[in-house]
């Protein structure tokens, strides 16, 4: 009979002997704090952050589109979010940007990329103001400006400027219809605005799209910086500069090139801070530039920051000041290439190779500038300060050994040297230029471990920190393999408490990713091996979530083949007549693994014989494998004999935290009135008062349960196994609250001391079957499955 299961490619002898081998660089990682898990944005909306008595104010783009505004309050760390449009349009162009008004209400513009045609709901400078002062946690209706220049473009890049001198007039520019930079204006608070105006236009080449920076004084002057367009149609693209100041414009020596009653001024009059013709002339090299700031120094002169791309993979950050009689510049530091991580062949070009890490000034002090750069392909963020008006650098690194690219650095606006955060940056996936991308926001705080109170919110939090890095990393072993099985058993009921629908797109992503089966493997020996539908536990439960039966039709043909053909060997784990020991449940861990799903199937299925086949194969494990004596297992026939250095047996501690931890799926799975469902009371009860009789007193257990001191740093895998099955027990009636809240306490407060800042769960011991010594930086994903359990499950108990 053909076997049509998917059985995992790896050997048995692999997941049973392998170690996991990780380099420990942890300690020279920098950990920061994060104010979104899910946002963007682009660099031509600003400003993107705005401080403001402590609490720092920010604007964002999810990966599906909404348009987001949070606060952080570097006070005390709390974080607030509000989604002011959601699913508005699914591009990092179109982030918001912000503007504090005089009564300290927040203020935030933001348009879709390019979305035209009148009739387009998109279409438009979208605007609101919070009610409150400093609060955003309510907002005065949405209202739109729709007046625009003619042209296919629509709206893109908001940049509202409020000038004090002009009694807080506010501005308003973006990208036109035409694509050229226009504005309007308001002179009571956005109630309405004054007709449009077109700042730049192109003599020559209507086509021509300059991209435009924009900063101010606050008071009376307007900067921009901009370019002739975008470098992918310019080779020879020149940043220029043009000033604003009361009604009238000039360059930066004062001479006047226009005024607002002769708008739009001619792109060719403005003055050139980097001529790109010019260049060429003197070096037969042509340079592609593009803006990426601008900002006034203390001394009142324009600064700007650009990137140069004489190729495309050969990116270089500038620094340009005019000194009060001509531009001065100077090059901060190479590049690297783009940033974007495509989904594309290697051979294919990048479809935005101009995309660089970014480069931005400190407009509170414009001799800091900070920048992205690559370090062994990984791009990093960096500040450089310079003592002599940009001539030379300092560097210093604000991220290291980064798993993910950092890019687009925001220096925050009105962040002064007091201010405990100076910088927010991206951290993020970019998988389709700007329509395809999951990144986070970090901010330059120093992040702690979590805390290891046993309060809701603070085992929430932990747990989120966990679950987080945990779906951010990618899986070492395979999505069908037995360790992500443990893993999903954990991440499944996280999802469940968890408060965004994150979780579960990732399980249904892993899913579908191995068509909801372990299925078939050539190899004829392992037709039964049960670490091949640990993953059926996931399986099960998102069935009963989303009640698509396709989630569990592999496995019933699975199951229903194993009943049809059940193997007849012997427990003994040796191979014999070429019959592999894992035909059945032999070793420990199987009790985990295998009747768990069994149960949930047999439930959810109401398939009585699953139930049947596995009360015999969990009994005759238990007849096997089960000290009476001790109330533990040994991990499989090997150990019978085998004696630890202190002349006990060896029990192994993650192997009996299998076996613990499947007891609570099996006897809430199985019906009520089943005859065979006191044994798995009784087993849980009797292993539940050994295993807390030799807990640690800092609440962990050790890698070998009778012999701590040959294994004396922690092991979080079968710590997070036991407080999940204890905490259970509690909270199900089989074990008594006063007896052993004290050991779920001791237990969670050991795993939460594991946590990293980042949220990687260290202490676990590697793949295996018996004790070995683990180390601080060791994990895997069984034991953050093990740390989900216990934590969903302390959720629950604690009132």
């Amino acid at each position: 009979m053909k076997q049509v299961f998917l059985i995992l490619s790896l050997l048995w002898a692999s997941t049973q002997f392998c170690f996991s081998q990780e380099v420990n660089t942890t300690n020279s990682v920098r950990f920061y704090k994060t104010i979104t898990n899910d946002g963007a944005w682009c660099w031509f909306s600003d400003p993107r952050a705005i401080s403001l008595n402590g609490i720092v104010y920010s604007g964002w783009v999810t990966s599906d589109g909404s348009i987001m505004v949070g606060s952080y309050n570097t006070k005390n760390g709390e974080t607030k979010e509000v989604n002011l449009s959601p699913q508005f349009n699914k591009d990092d162009h179109a982030n918001p940007s912000l503007l504090i008004l005089p009564d300290n209400r927040i203020m935030v513009f933001f348009s879709a990329h390019n979305h035209r045609g009148n009739n387009d709901p998109l279409y438009g400078v979208n605007y609101t103001i919070s009610t409150r002062p400093e609060d955003i946690s309510s907002w005065e209706t949405q209202a739109r400006i729709t007046q625009n220049t003619e042209g296919p473009r629509g709206f893109s890049y908001t940049n509202p400027i409020m000038l004090s001198g002009e009694k807080n007039r506010i501005y308003i520019f973006w990208r036109g219809g035409d694509f050229k930079p226009v504005f309007c204006y308001s002179d009571d608070q956005g109630k309405t605005w004054s007709k449009l105006f077109s700042l730049i236009k192109s003599s020559k080449n209507t086509q021509k799209r300059p991209y435009v920076k924009i900063s101010s004084n606050g008071k009376d002057e307007i900067h921009f910086a901009f370019t002739d367009g975008h470098p992918r149609n310019e080779p020879l693209n020149s940043i220029y500069y043009l000033k604003y100041k009361k009604g009238e414009f000039y360059k930066a020596d004062g001479s006047k090139v226009g005024s607002m009653d002769n708008l739009p001024i001619i792109h060719s009059e403005c003055e050139k801070v980097f001529d790109a013709i010019d260049h060429y002339n003197k070096t037969a090299f042509g340079v592609r530039s593009w803006i990426w700031d601008i900002a006034v120094a203390k001394d009142g002169n324009p600064v700007v920051v650009y990137t140069r791309l004489p190729e495309e993979t050969k990116h270089s950050y500038y620094y340009a000041k005019w000194n009060g009689i001509k531009w001065v510049e100077s090059k901060i530091s190479d590049a690297g290439s783009a940033f974007p991580r495509t989904n594309r062949n290697k051979e294919t070009r990048e479809h935005e190779p101009h995309y660089s890490g970014g480069v931005y000034l400190d407009h509170e002090n414009t001799n800091t500038v900070y920048y992205s750069k690559p370090v062994n392909d990984i791009f990093e963020i960096f500040k450089a300060v310079s003592n002599d008006n940009g001539v030379t650098w300092t560097e210093t690194s604000v991220t290291e050994n980064s798993k993910k690219d950092n890019v687009r650095p925001y220096a925050i606006r009105s962040a002064d040297a007091n201010s405990k955060a100076q910088i927010l940056w991206m951290q993020n996936d970019y998988y389709q230029y700007y329509t395809d991308y999951k990144s986070s926001l970090n901010i330059d705080i120093k992040k702690s471990k979590p805390s290891i109170a046993l309060t809701k919110e603070s085992v929430y939090n932990a747990m989120e920190r966990v679950a987080y890095w945990q779906i951010n990393e990618p899986l070492v072993h395979k999505p069908g393999d037995w360790t992500a099985g443990a893993l999903f058993a954990g991440m499944v009921e996280w999802a469940k408490i968890a408060k965004d629908s994150t979780y579960f797109n990732y399980l249904k992503q892993k899913g579908d990713e191995i068509a909801w089966a372990q299925l078939i493997d050539p190899n004829p020996y392992r037709k039964y091996h049960g670490d091949d539908y640990a993953t059926g536990q996931m399986f099960v439960e998102m069935y009963r979530i989303f009640e698509d039966k396709k989630m569990l039709t592999p496995l019933e043909r699975y199951f229903n083949y194993m009943l049809q053909n059940p193997s007849t060997r012997s427990l003994e784990f040796e191979t014999i007549d070429n019959q592999w020991p894992t035909e059945r449940w032999s070793w420990c861990d199987a009790l985990f693994m295998s009747p768990t799903v069994f149960a949930k199937m047999a439930n959810v299925l109401d398939r009585k014989e699953y139930l049947e086949f596995m009360d015999k194969e969990y009994h005759a494990t238990y007849e096997y494998l089960y000290n009476k004596e001790e109330n533990l297992f040994y991990r499989d026939s090997r150990y019978f004999d085998q004696k630890e250095a202190n002349g006990k047996p060896i029990f192994w501690g993650r192997g009996n935290g299998w076996v613990l931890a499947g007891l609570p799926t099996i006897i809430e799975e199985v019906p009520a009135d089943w005859k065979g469902k006191k044994f798995y009371e009784d087993l849980f009860v009797e292993m539940a008062k050994k295993i807390a009789s030799i807990q640690g007193k800092d609440g962990y257990w050790r890698a070998s349960l009778l012999d701590p001191e040959s294994y004396p740093n922690p092991e979080s895998s079968c710590t997070g196994f036991y407080t999940y099955a204890i905490a259970w027990g509690i909270n199900n009636g089989y074990l008594k609250k006063k007896k052993y809240m004290p050991i779920v306490e001791k237990g969670w407060k050991a795993l939460a001391s594991a946590i990293y800042p980042d949220g990687k769960l260290g202490w676990v011991q590697p793949i295996g079957a018996d004790p070995k010594q683990t180390e601080e930086y060791m994990t895997e994903v069984y034991g953050v499955g093990a740390f989900l359990l216990a934590g969903t499950e302390i959720q629950k108990l604690i009132k």
